[in-house]
């Protein structure tokens, strides 16, 4: 169930989106060559919002999934304690157009359609979010996570790191055959290693994976196979971790002494290198 302070912050939104929304409707209609409407959603869209376009006389027939910049919105908050770059809203639609543009071809990433100053709009994919799929049922984490970490290693292999792996940005296709990657809101600092960010996208996704309501319960019920699916896919890495990495980003991989140990291996970190909680 949607919170009220949830919708009721979507409905002022979508208010102060009415002139983009009017803008982008017109040039996808153009695009499709048909009359478009865009239809809000409340899916995870982070600092923007997230529309569907589907054809005026045909709601069914969606044409493509839009992120759109709020107005008030363009500029994220600063996170200090976390090591990457909150982007402003026109560089967030840049850095997710040049991923899907990246990334699509490789099918780790939704197709890009069109973009434009505060928008861009993907091909959208009736799949379920990760996050939505463990939900209901834990123990399909063991049929989404070996294609889950095959688009990421896919994705990390040509040059695109995520920053903010998480479950809700990932989607899983029904029979669990494909995964791709959504939402690249931010970006890594540079003076952070392309080895490290995607080290930090590995703990994240971990992290994440671990929350109650996630994995959690068919992880800790078979840790040995979480840390292996992992093993096999993480590449060879070397020892130490920088000083900005904190243990309390990844404070779940350390609940479980089994998933504590492995991640130690497959990251190559020395056990006296983690940060005490």
């Amino acid at each position: 169930m949607r919170s009220p302070l949830r919708l009721f912050n979507a409905w002022i939104d979508h208010q102060r989106l009415a002139d983009r929304r009017r803008e982008v409707e017109w040039q996808l209609g153009v695009l499709f060559k048909q009359a478009v409407r865009l239809r809000l959603t409340l899916s995870g869209g982070g600092f923007d919002r997230i529309y569907l376009a589907h054809q005026v006389d045909a709601e069914n027939q969606v044409l493509a999934c839009v992120r759109m910049n709020c107005p008030g919105c363009e500029r994220a908050p600063d996170e200090p304690d976390l090591p990457r770059i909150a982007l402003p809203g026109e560089y967030r639609i840049h850095r997710e157009a040049r991923a899907y543009r990246r990334l699509a071809s490789l099918g780790v990433a939704p197709r890009l359609i069109a973009r434009g100053e505060y928008f861009l709009a993907n091909h959208w994919l009736p799949w379920p979010r990760l996050s939505d799929v463990l939900r209901l049922q834990s123990d399909r984490l063991w049929d989404a996570l070996p294609v889950v970490l095959d688009a990421i290693r896919t994705m990390h292999d040509n040059g695109v790191v995520h920053m903010d792996l998480n479950c809700g940005n990932v989607l899983v296709s029904p029979d669990f055959s494909a995964a791709v990657i959504i939402d690249f809101e931010f970006a890594p600092p540079r003076t952070m290693s392309e080895f490290d960010q995607q080290r930090f996208d590995y703990l994240r996704l971990a992290h994440n994976l671990l929350k109650p309501r996630r994995g959690r319960n068919a992880a800790f019920q078979d840790p040995a196979r979480f840390v292996e699916l992992f093993a096999q896919h993480v590449p060879e890495t070397g020892v130490g971790i920088p000083a900005e990495f904190h243990a309390a980003w990844f404070e779940r991989v350390f609940e479980n002494e089994v998933i504590s140990t492995g991640f130690r291996e497959i990251l190559g970190v020395r056990a006296s290198q983690w940060i005490s909680l």
